[in-house]
This record gives C-alpha cells, sequence and structure tokens, in this order.
C-alpha cells in the first residue's frame, strides 16, 4: 500500500462504519446525516469499537492507522483461536501451528481484515463461540448468551450463533452433563442474548418500523438467474485458489460424529444463508461476506486431514507419540493446503494497495472536493456513502436506501424520488457517470451539469471507473417546487 499509495481503507463502506463511529462520538448514533437517523450499520459493534478512534485523532490518516490497529489487534485474536481449536481438536500443537501460517496465507482473509470493515471482529466471535460451544462446563452457560448477542451485532448472521446453543443441549444430554440446572441456565442465556441485542433492535423498531437493520431490506432478494450463475462460476475460482474448501466442506461431517459439529455446522450454515439469500452481495468487493467462511472450513480441513493422516499412520507407521510423525504430518498437510494458496495471497497484496488507493483517490478525494466546494448546507445523493459523507461533512441522501431509511422504505417510484430529492433541495448528485445516466431520463437537457470528474486508470474495487459530482437545477425539471 505505501509504494503504491497512501494509507487508507480499501472499501467505501469502510467509511460508513467509521461515519457510524463518529456520530456516536458526538452524541448523535446513527444519526448519519443530521436529522437523518439510520438502521444502515450491518454492524453497530463495530462502530462502536471504533468511536473510540476519536478519543484520540480525526486526522484522515490517524483515523486509518488507529483502525489497523484494532483490526490487527481481532486479526492476532482470531488467528490465535484459529490455532487453539486445531490444537484441541488434533491433540497436536504442530498441527495449531500450522493453522496460524494457514489462517494469514488465506486469499483475501488479510485484505479483508485490515481494510477497516468488521471481519476481524465477526471471525473473532465466531471462532471464540466455537471454542466456548465445544466445552460442556457449566460456567460457559450463560457466556454463550452475550457471545450470540454480540454475534449478532458484528453480523447479522452471526444470529445462527444462538441457534447452535440448543445443540449444545443436546450433546450434554448425551454425555450425560443435561439436568435442570443446566436448562434453566438455557432459558437465562437466551434472555442475556435478547438483553445484549435489544437496544440496537428497538432502534430499528423506532426507525423504520422493521427490527432489522436497512442493509437487511436493500441486500435480501430471490437470487436472479445472474446471481446464481456468478456465485457458481466465482465459487469455481475460489476452490482453485483455496483447495481445501472441498475437504473442509465434505470431510468436516465427521467432526459431528466425534462431538465436535460447531466448526463445520458454523460455515456451512452460512454458505446456505449467502447462497439463498444474497449470493451476488456476497461476492462483491472482494468476497468479504465469504471470508469468515473460507477462514472457518479451513480449521476444518486442516483438523479432518490430520485426523486422517494420524489414523492411516498409526495404522502403517508408528505409535502416535512419536513426534517426528507429526512433524511429518504437518509438513504434509502444509503442502497440501497452504502451498497452493501462496500466489494468490501474493496477489492480494498487490491488490490491497492499489484498492486503498482507489478509495483515496475518488470517494476521498470527491469528499475534499464537496467540503471546499460546497455550501455548507447543501445536499447531495449518493450510492456511494461512506467517505463522500464522512469528509464532505454534508447532508447525504443514500439512494440504494442502505443509510436514508425513506428510500428504502417509502415506497416512492423512481420519479416520486426526484420530487423528493428536488423538495429537500438535494441540488447535487454524486455518481458513477454509467449510473447517473439512468436518472438523467427525469432531468430535461441544460437541467443539470457536470461540475467535477475524478478518474481511476487502475481501478481494482470501485464500482466504475468514472465517478462526477453533478449539479441539478430544479427550476427547469418538472420536479420544481
Amino acid at each position: 500500500m505505501m509504494s503504491i499509495s497512501e494509507p487508507g481503507l480499501t472499501l467505501d463502506d469502510s467509511w460508513i462504519h467509521v461515519q457510524f463511529a463518529r456520530t456516536i462520538f458526538q452524541g448523535t448514533p446513527w444519526e448519519y446525516s443530521p436529522g437523518y437517523p439510520s438502521t444502515g450499520s450491518t454492524s453497530p459493534l463495530w462502530s462502536i469499537i471504533l468511536s473510540s478512534i476519536f478519543l484520540f485523532t480525526d486526522n484522515q490518516f490517524g483515523i486509518v492507522w488507529a483502525t489497523y490497529i484494532i483490526s490487527i489487534a481481532f486479526f492476532i485474536g482470531s488467528t490465535f483461536l484459529a490455532s487453539r481449536i486445531v490444537t484441541n481438536y488434533t491433540e497436536h500443537i504442530e498441527f495449531g501451528l500450522l493453522a496460524i501460517l494457514a489462517f494469514v496465507i488465506v486469499p483475501r482473509n488479510t485484505w479483508l481484515m485490515l481494510s477497516g470493515m468488521e471481519t476481524p471482529l465477526f471471525v473473532f466471535i465466531l471462532l471464540l463461540s466455537i471454542l466456548i460451544l465445544d466445552r460442556d462446563d457449566v460456567k460457559y452457560d450463560l457466556l454463550l448468551g452475550v457471545l450470540a448477542g454480540l454475534a449478532y451485532l458484528s453480523r447479522p448472521e452471526g444470529i445462527i450463533v444462538l441457534f447452535c446453543i440448543p445443540l449444545r443441549l443436546i450433546i450434554l444430554y448425551k454425555h450425560g452433563k443435561f439436568n435442570n440446572t443446566r436448562f434453566g441456565l438455557f432459558i437465562i442465556s437466551g434472555v442475556f442474548a435478547l438483553l445484549v441485542v435489544s437496544p440496537w433492535v428497538i432502534h430499528c423498531l423506532t426507525t423504520t418500523g422493521y427490527p432489522l437493520p436497512d442493509t437487511f431490506y436493500a441486500k435480501v432478494h430471490t437470487p436472479s438467474p445472474n446471481d446464481i450463475a456468478a456465485w457458481d462460476a466465482w465459487w469455481g475460482q475460489f476452490l482453485q485458489e483455496m483447495p481445501y474448501l472441498g475437504i473442509g466442506a465434505i470431510l468436516g461431517i465427521i467432526l459431528i460424529a466425534k462431538g465436535k459439529p460447531f466448526a463445520w455446522i458454523l460455515p456451512v450454515s452460512l454458505t446456505v444463508l449467502y447462497r439463498i439469500s444474497t449470493p451476488y452481495a456476497a461476492l462483491i468487493n472482494n468476497a468479504r461476506y465469504l471470508v469468515p467462511v473460507f477462514d472457518l472450513f479451513l480449521i476444518v480441513a486442516i483438523v479432518v486431514s490430520a485426523l486422517f493422516f494420524k489414523m492411516v499412520a498409526l495404522g502403517i507407521l508408528v505409535s502416535r507419540n512419536d513426534l517426528s510423525l507429526t512433524v511429518l504430518g504437518t509438513l504434509f498437510l502444509a503442502i497440501l493446503i497452504v502451498v497452493p494458496m501462496v500466489p494468490y495471497f501474493a496477489l492480494q497484496a498487490t491488490n490491497y494497495g492499489t484498492a486503498a488507493g482507489n478509495i483515496n483517490d475518488m470517494q476521498v478525494h470527491i469528499g475534499y472536493w464537496l467540503a471546499e466546494n460546497t455550501p455548507d448546507d447543501a445536499i447531495f445523493a449518493t450510492h456511494d456513502a461512506g467517505a463522500l459523507r464522512f469528509f464532505s461533512n454534508r447532508t447525504m441522501i443514500d439512494l440504494a436506501g442502505l443509510v436514508s431509511p425513506i428510500m428504502i422504505h417509502g415506497n416512492m417510484t423512481d420519479s416520486q424520488k426526484m420530487q423528493y430529492l428536488s423538495n429537500i433541495g438535494c441540488n447535487y448528485f454524486v455518481f458513477f457517470d454509467e449510473l447517473f445516466a439512468y436518472w438523467t431520463q427525469f432531468l430535461p437537457y441544460g437541467s443539470y451539469q457536470k461540475v467535477y470528474t475524478v478518474f481511476l486508470e487502475d481501478n481494482v474495487v470501485c464500482g466504475r471507473d468514472t465517478m462526477s459530482v453533478f449539479r441539478i437545477y430544479w427550476e427547469l425539471t418538472p420536479f420544481a417546487n
């Protein structure tokens, strides 16, 4: 990154979390633009954590470096937990050390962990949940309820952790450790989960009348044939980059027989959930939704491969306590799992630096331009809701509806949306040129003017190569007040 650009976040959506963090620090939480409360945070817990940054700095690069530090802390924690789980399952620390290396080398993992998105937090909570779900001590019963609530606040699909708790009860029953006390603690843990998530759910209900964040209503839909085709094509690519995915997905079912199903159930459940609800959205931005799936399947693949190696070796070679045998197995798995990923990991490094430069050169740059060249009370409409809003400090309407509830719940036609923008004095559109062309059907020739443009020569992350600021003259349109 430093050889290609300046320090930056690799996704515009990363700046959405930072903007929400700033509203929390300023005492107007979740009010994305002044007077416009929003439920558009996919990870309210991540924004709460990032809000601590503003105790120390509000400088662009200070925010970026602080976000890196927080992200790296959770990345380190996630790597340790991955190693701990593998060590517990295989009973050999050598395989756990292999997991540390493999976890970092997974293509896209470091990219997303250091993107400014909530990925490191979400993965950390998922891995911690697996570690505790596998333990049958009574002292963990109530903690699981809290973790389930935190998992939901780190990403909505984290609710699957809550659904794993009843399965843990069944396992406890099979082990003869289920009694009335454990059942009572199970009920209380559910109450704890509800208490953790209730402030956010109440905010959603009071803001939009719906219990889930607006990102759910904006992105979840019945998959189209094109969505499914894209999903199938990209999974072919993922299997090429990460051959362990097939091992983890298919052979991971063995963990159910061993009474430790959660490391396999969670990635399978997430994969199915994304496939039936958001197959295309899960793929974009370097497959950001799927990285936790890749991470969890990696753990499963190392575990089941190690178990198979030990089983074969024990039948043919020497005793299970032979250190040289374990080292041999670790080297074998390194060749099988890690080596195929290395070239793709290296490509992601260049991709990371270029992506950070793309966001800095387009959305961050235009955000600064808006701050310097538009009135303080200016309002602009856009689809890229992150850096433009954060750096411009101007009121923003998100036409995609992620952080502007009226756009997704107002049941307006596109023509009515234009009338709404005219009514509130939204005199600027900040759009990719190709996408703005759609809105020109509502605007007579001469009623809009391109006043600023940014073009990216080497674009790897932005939706289009060209983004412009358009000035709208509503008095020349049918929408004039």
